[in-house]
C-alpha cells in the first residue's frame, strides 16, 4: 500500500493505492521511486515514493524493490506456519530515519513512522 499526500488540496493523506502482490510481475526501483507492473501490461504503479515521506528524508536504499520481495516471501510463510489467513499490508515507511517495510493485518491500525 502506498499512501501518498494529497497535492489537491482534499486533505493530508487522502490518496492510497493498493496493490496485489500476487498481481505485481514487474518491479523497478531507482534513488526516488519503486515501481511495478503486470506482464503485458503499460501501466506502471508507483509502490514508494520518496516525496511521500515528507521533507529531509533519505533516498530509497540499494535494493529497495529487492527488500519487498523478500518481505513478501517471509510474511508468506510466516503466516502460513501460524495458519493465519487474515489479509495484510506492506507499505513502506521512514523508522529512526531509514526506510522500512512494515506490515500490518488488515484487522490493526496501520502502523506510524517513527523520526
Amino acid at each position: 500500500m502506498r499512501k501518498s499526500p494529497d497535492r489537491t488540496g482534499a486533505g493530508p493523506g487522502a490518496r492510497r493505492v493498493l496493490v496485489r502482490a500476487d498481481a505485481i510481475t514487474f518491479l523497478s526501483a531507482d534513488d526516488h521511486q519503486v515501481r511495478a507492473s503486470e506482464l503485458g501490461s503499460d501501466d506502471i504503479t508507483v509502490l514508494v515514493d520518496e516525496k511521500d515521506a515528507g521533507f529531509n528524508v533519505p533516498l530509497l536504499p540499494v535494493g529497495f524493490n529487492l527488500d519487498l520481495l523478500h518481505t513478501v516471501g517471509e510474511l508468506r510463510r510466516k503466516l502460513a506456519a501460524d495458519g493465519d489467513t487474515e489479509d495484510h499490508v506492506l507499505t513502506a515507511q521512514v523508522v529512526d530515519g531509514a526506510w522500512v517495510w512494515r506490515v500490518f493485518a488488515v484487522s490493526e491500525p496501520e502502523p506510524r513512522p517513527t523520526s
